[in-house]
């Protein structure tokens, strides 16, 4: 089992455990959930699977409930490697008194003979902790962004006369032998092919590599079985795409004994042909496989299957099958992540738009701090509006699945047109944001999405990036009212509800922008676009040095007194609401403050910093067990209490505390 996960695939999961940091706003990070995973391996390679996760507080369980009422959905994102595990007989249900959720199944094809030699795909980043022929086991840590920390113990057993057990912790397969005799009988085998019915031409890029997602986008794949009574010996299988892809190269499989199955997957190089689609284009997939039955008599057959492909501006939101789907909008919209691949900040239309607004910003570099990136995503949004870019709503957008997919822009079809839906804006602004060097993310809810800025420090700057205003919803509203709404987008966001598409970090796994048509170096120009010369925009006039104006004695501001002494108290998760205890130790001496911080359960370290009257600001070093970091108090001293707000400049989670004197 591969426990590989892809980070970003499970932000709209681990967001129910962090919480979105808003635009100057706030969160804790500090979270373990815990896996524990038996294994029961038989002579057949199937395996008896049970999983239990644990949450860490019973107020983070009881909201993963109620978001997730059909606890399936989260199961299935949780096990990392649901996508290729043929399951039989699951169930899942959440257990209160344990404040868990637990899934027992059968994995058909767990372990599969290859090379003479069984194997278990148990997952790189996984160390063994114990093997000794009757059972291995398996240690998996992985951190996520908020603070999360995720500890997986697998524990399998295996079948009777095992030996020369193997672990390659590169691969992360895990490979013994087993000795038995040849079986002889009848040969029988049951074959199925499934196929994703619809392939996106858009993401030909990405069908072709199986780490993506922990192998989720394959296109086909095959389950075969050995139903008689003679092993079954050499069984290749290969794969063809229509026109589109040459055969794969042959999948081999020494054995397959009788009651035993073996589970294929599909995932093919893709011709850049198939971006030339326009719309849905009728395809055939072809199958062909050979074995050997005990004897040493060879069987083969070809078996083809008609699927479409999209053209290359369709995208279908949810690739689930259709026995997998729940009906929830999270599992509708479950290729949201791969919305990533049509951000093209390397395409010549977006460069030569970025030119322009880097010049109405003034030539700042964008990249270098807070102040000059917000002085860019205005020039770029000042610019949108200049330029009379529009926004356009389609009927039922990201609220209902459609089956043949929806027709998304690429950003040189947005600047062409001169409008775009909410998403179709929303990948524009982060286009040009990423050509700078600002990383983003785009957010999906229910009808409607939004671009998010992260700033160099790791603040968020959301934008609703259709205020750029259109026939449909009136005039334009200014840059920071469009501020305004996005930081309102963020602070409504619902658990379960929504997909936060990190572009660079998702692009950087794989889900890559298809190669497009070159465009002639003045497509602007030929769509009518102008510069800040061309729009006569005046430069800020530079302001007549004024004398320097007498100053204004000021009463002494109102002290705190010492605040010297020992604090207990509480920090809040804005978005989630969880609350975690804390203590002080505050040594005073004049206006610098040190001491201690412990984070209950989880962490300490020493704190710094200065008190000015009754304004106070400090940082603490905190050392945990997931790792350490530098968290930033800005409060104000009331009587014996010190409240406001804390940031967490790494992961720009923040929120808010309050600690009393004891």
């Amino acid at each position: 089992m591969n426990k590989k996960r892809g980070l970003i695939i499970l932000l709209s999961l681990l967001l129910v455990f962090s919480s979105v940091p808003a635009f100057s706003q706030t969160i804790t990070a500090i979270n373990t959930i815990k896996v524990n995973l038996w294994g029961v391996i038989n002579d057949k390679g199937d395996m008896s699977l049970s999983v239990r996760w644990s949450f860490p507080t019973s107020s983070t369980y009881l909201q993963i409930k109620s978001a997730y009422p059909n606890p399936y959905v989260i199961a299935r994102n949780l096990l990392g490697t649901s996508a290729t595990m043929e399951l039989r007989n699951a169930k899942v249900f959440y257990e209160d008194q344990n404040n868990s959720l637990k899934l027992t199944a059968n994995v058909l094809g767990a372990s599969v003979n290859k090379k003479q030699r069984w194997t278990v795909n148990i997952g790189r980043g996984a160390d063994m902790l114990y093997s000794d022929g009757k059972r291995a086991i398996f240690l998996t840590v992985q951190s996520f962004e908020g603070g999360i920390v995720m500890i997986e113990v697998l524990n399998i057993t295996l079948p009777k006369g095992v030996s020369n057990c193997k672990y390659d912790s590169n691969s992360g397969l895990f490979t013994y032998d087993i000795g038995r005799k040849t079986a002889k009988g009848k040969t029988s085998t049951d074959i199925v092919v499934r196929l994703k019915p619809r392939v996106m031409s858009a993401l030909y890029k990405v069908y072709g590599n199986p780490e993506i997602f922990d192998g989720s986008y394959w296109v086909a794949k095959t389950i075969f079985r050995n139903t008689g009574t003679s092993d079954i010996t050499d069984l290749k299988i290969s794969y063809r795409l229509g026109d589109y892809a040459s055969w794969s190269p042959e999948n081999s499989y020494s054995l397959i004994v009788p009651g035993g199955a073996v589970v294929d997957f599909y995932y093919p190089i893709i011709s850049q042909k198939v971006a030339e689609l326009k719309s849905a284009t009728p395809c055939d997939l072809i199958v062909k496989y050979s074995y050997k039955d005990s004897s040493g008599k060879t069987y083969s057959d070809t078996m083809s299957y008609r699927l479409q492909i999209l053209g290359i501006n369709q995208f279908e939101f949810s690739n689930l099958p259709e026995e997998e789907k729940t009906g929830t909008w999270a599992d509708n919209f479950s290729n949201s992540p791969l919305v990533a691949a049509f951000v093209t900040k390397s395409d010549d239309a977006v460069r030569a738009f970025t030119g322009m607004v880097s010049q109405f910003a003034g030539g700042v570099a964008a990249a270098s701090s807070d102040d000059d990136a917000v002085t860019f995503c205005k020039a770029l949004y000042d610019l949108e509006v200049l330029n009379g870019i529009s926004y356009q709503t389609p009927s039922g957008f990201l609220v209902e699945y459609t089956s043949m997919g929806q027709d998304l822009k690429y950003p040189r079809d947005v600047l062409r047109d001169k409008a775009g839906t909410c998403i179709d804006l929303a990948i524009l602004y982060s286009s040009v944001c990423e050509a700078v060097g600002l990383k983003t993310w785009v957010i999906l809810i229910p009808g409607h999405a939004f671009p998010v800025v992260i700033l160099p420090s790791g603040q968020l700057l959301a934008v609703e990036s259709t205020g750029v205003g259109g026939a449909a919803v009136g005039k334009s509203m200014s840059f920071e009212d469009a501020i305004k709404a996005g930081r309102k987008n963020i602070q409504e966001l619902q658990m379960g509800r929504y997909y936060i598409i990190d572009v660079d970090e998702l692009q950087k796994q794989g889900i890559s922008t298809p190669e497009l048509p070159k465009l002639p170096a003045d497509t602007l120009k030929q769509w009518g676009y102008k510069g800040p010369a061309e729009l006569a925009i005046q430069p800020t006039p530079q302001v007549t040095p004024q004398p320097t104006p007498q100053a204004v004695p000021q009463p002494t501001p109102q002290t705190a007194g010492n605040i010297s002494g020992v604090y207990q108290g509480t920090y809040k998760n804005n978005i989630t609401g969880a609350i975690g205890n804390m203590n002080f130790r505050i040594v005073q001496t004049g206006n610098n403050i040190q001491g201690e911080i412990e984070l209950v359960n989880e962490g300490n370290g020493n704190i710094s910093g200065t008190i000015m009257g009754k304004d106070i600001q400090f940082t603490g070093k905190v050392t945990a067990y997931y790792g350490s970091f530098n968290v930033t108090f800005i409060g104000v001293v009331q009587g014996n209490t010190i409240s406001g707000n804390y940031t967490i400049p790494e992961s720009g989670a923040n929120g808010t505390f309050s600690i009393s004197r004891r």
